[in-house]
């Protein structure tokens, strides 16, 4: 089938990109029922995980050491190159969070990476059943403290990279928040072993898959949050923002309070302009020539007398 991956600046905004299985099936690996709510600052995705429970996750991932290039062979149809992965798989030896890094091609060539993921709120009682890479000499490095758990990557192009988290399905009921930190912020950055220039060698997309056959790219810079359960919005979208926007009647009235006040002024300016222009008028003119001809009978009377 066809993985649907969602670039996702704001709920606003989005384009789609195909990207083909190798394995045609109409659901890859089967689709678990459980939900989840992935959330970066004001998005949303609901996911769930792949895989029916029949297969175990050693299986499905499928790490292979030194001849096969230290990488997963079974997860070849979902790697993708300069690209880090997230998703749930449901095993039947419990339910797995797993992280994929970029892509076996059987040569090593520029196209590597570095990451350091920082997880909080995992199952206590879970821990890393697949550590890719786990042999003596890697510099690759996952830790687990109880709910807290630490993983460093670095891989060439041409290998994929990662590990598995698992725990009994019941125990994934709490907050989980994934910190990022990719290429340059990254533990183990530079990788000695790269092949190409540093600048040849950078994650470019952080994606998180779901059992319904949908990835959502997220922002490289931002921690995720995962809750049980399905995001709050149809549409997959919700804004989780902790402050809510000014109602908007409030501007709305203020600029009636202040239109009535500049028409009431306007309406007084009309008023008080006859007033003015009586002052002016024709009874003052009459005054003044009244006035006038006092001022010339007594001068024609001086004149007399």
């Amino acid at each position: 089938m066809a993985f649907s991956i969602v670039l996702s600046a704001s709920s606003a905004a989005s384009a789609t990109v195909q990207q083909e299985n190798q394995t045609g099936n109409a659901t890859p690996y089967g689709a678990s029922s459980e939900q989840f709510a992935v959330k970066q600052g004001s998005n949303c995705y609901t996911v769930t995980p792949l895989g029916d429970g029949s297969d175990n996750v050693a299986s499905f991932y499928d790490y292979r050491g030194a001849e096969h290039g230290y990488s997963s062979h079974g997860t070849n149809d979902l790697q993708i190159k300069d690209s880090s992965q997230f998703f749930f798989y449901r095993g039947n030896g419990g339910l797995n969070l797993v992280m994929l890094h970029g892509r076996w091609a059987g040569n090593v060539s520029p196209g590597g990476g570095a990451v350091t993921l920082e997880l909080r709120g995992l199952p206590s009682t879970g821990g890393w059943t697949i550590k890719d890479d786990g042999y003596p000499t890697t510099t690759d490095s996952l830790t687990a403290n109880k709910s807290m758990a630490t993983a460093s990557w670095t891989w060439s192009g041409g290998r994929s990279d990662g590990g598995v988290y698992q725990a009994a399905p019941s125990a994934w009921n709490s907050r989980i928040q994934i910190v990022p930190h990719f290429n340059r912020e990254a533990a183990k950055y530079p990788d000695p072993d790269w092949e190409g220039r540093e600048s040849e060698n950078q994650v470019q997309r952080w994606i998180v898959r779901s059992g319904d056959g949908t990835a959502h790219a997220l922002d490289l810079s931002q921690q995720v949050v995962i809750e049980p359960g399905a995001c709050d919005s149809q549409n997959g979208t919700t804004d989780t923002s902790d402050h809510e926007p000014e109602p908007t009647t409030q501007t709305h009235t203020s600029t009636s309070e202040e239109t009535t006040t500049e028409t009431a002024a306007a309406e007084s300016t009309t008023r008080d302009t006859p007033e003015e222009t009586a002052a002016a008028g024709p009874g003052f003119g009459t005054g003044l020539t009244l006035l006038a001809l006092a001022i010339a009978l007594i001068g024609i009377l001086r004149r007399r007398y």
